[in-house]
């Protein structure tokens, strides 16, 4: 019976020797570059950090850490778009403040007193970020571009849904690239080390080729497309198809009463505060493009088919029933019948 442990291996001359220890040598090396943070290549490690750090998910901060709103909002205001933004918006009534129940950040449309609500423990750089996007939800919202998705059918839902959130996002990494070539890198360090780093990469590369990719829409509409790609959809296709599930709003009834995503929609979400609207511009594929609301993760497309099914058959059976109900007036005529009966009662 072999009696040696997981510890210990016989060589040829039956002799027990301990099995050789793992070298450590590049391991070594990749903690010592990932700990030297900005002074490597990886700029990002406040993301990274802060992301494998579960606690911070419901720590509420304690006040000494949490960065004054105040401060957030001056430093998108050195972003040439982020100044637009918070001008308009506050000129129109929007207000801005931390809530801790907030798990990220959300936009509240009211009219004449519509809230930005951010959650005050998050990382500064992504507080940054947070806020550009929901400012630019606010102009979506303002210059009629923030549409519910729900009103339309459920490709079309699924593809406005995705557009308003590649828009939103983009223009967030718009705003973190216009704040790093001021000199203040912390929020596109953030993005760097996020799961979207490849869309703020793919506007970095942009950008670098040709400068005026910035005005004439290029960067953007690259960063745009980008966010369709890969799994960057999968959670909002979630959210937006579990909505039409709960059909608290009728959405299941209402089969053939949607209105159409046509493009005058997408010109109205791709107005920038600076430049050409890069939804405008010529490109492979016109935002309409149902490529965009291709749904490839294998849960939210059986979903999706259970939607567009259920809707196509509530509206044949209402279909059926009134086509019921019209033969069943035509064969019984009860005004010609109460004539008949009439005749022949005075005869």
């Amino acid at each position: 019976m072999d009696k040696t442990t997981d510890f210990e291996n016989e060589d040829q001359a039956g002799k027990r020797t301990k099995p050789e220890r793992p070298r450590l040598g590049g391991f070594k090396n990749t903690t010592d570059r990932l700990r030297a943070g900005k002074e490597s290549h990886l700029s990002s490690r406040a993301s990274l950090d802060w992301r494998l750090d579960r606690e911070n998910v419901c720590h509420t901060g304690a006040a000494a850490d949490i960065a004054p709103l105040e401060e957030i909002c001056a430093l998108i205001g050195q972003s040439r778009t982020g100044t637009v933004l918070l001008e308009e918006t506050k000129a129109r009534g929007l207000s801005i403040s931390y809530d801790t129940q907030t798990p990220q950040a959300q936009f509240y449309p009211r009219e004449g007193a519509s809230i930005i609500a951010l959650n005050p423990s998050r990382p500064r750089g992504d507080l940054v970020c947070t806020l550009a996007r929901e400012l630019r939800r606010a102009w979506q919202y303002f210059n009629g571009a923030f549409t519910n998705p729900m009103s339309f059918e459920p490709d079309e839902a699924v593809l406005v849904n995705r557009a308003q959130q590649a828009d939103a996002f983009m223009v967030s990494v718009k705003i973190a690239w216009e704040l790093k070539l001021a000199g203040e890198s912390e929020a596109w360090d953030f993005i760097a080390g996020s799961p979207m780093a490849s869309i703020s990469r793919v506007f970095e590369l942009r950008a670098q080729e040709d400068f005026r990719s910035l005005n004439n829409g290029a960067a953007a509409r690259a960063a745009y497309d980008k966010f369709f790609d890969g799994s960057s959809t999968k959670a909002h296709d979630k959210r937006i198809i579990h909505q039409m599930l709960l059909d608290d709003a009728g959405y299941m009834k209402a089969a053939g009463k949607k209105k159409h995503a046509d493009m005058e929609l997408f010109r109205k979400l791709g107005e920038m505060p600076h430049g050409a609207n890069y939804l405008s511009m010529q490109a492979k594929h016109l935002p309409t493009d149902m490529c965009y609301a291709t749904v490839e993760d294998r849960s939210n497309a059986n979903f999706l088919w259970f939607v567009k099914f259920e809707r196509s058959f509530q509206e044949k059976e209402m279909q059926m029933l009134q086509e019921s109900v019209r033969k069943s007036a035509e064969i019984v005529d009860l005004a010609a019948w109460t004539s008949r009966s009439a005749g022949h009662t005075g005869a």
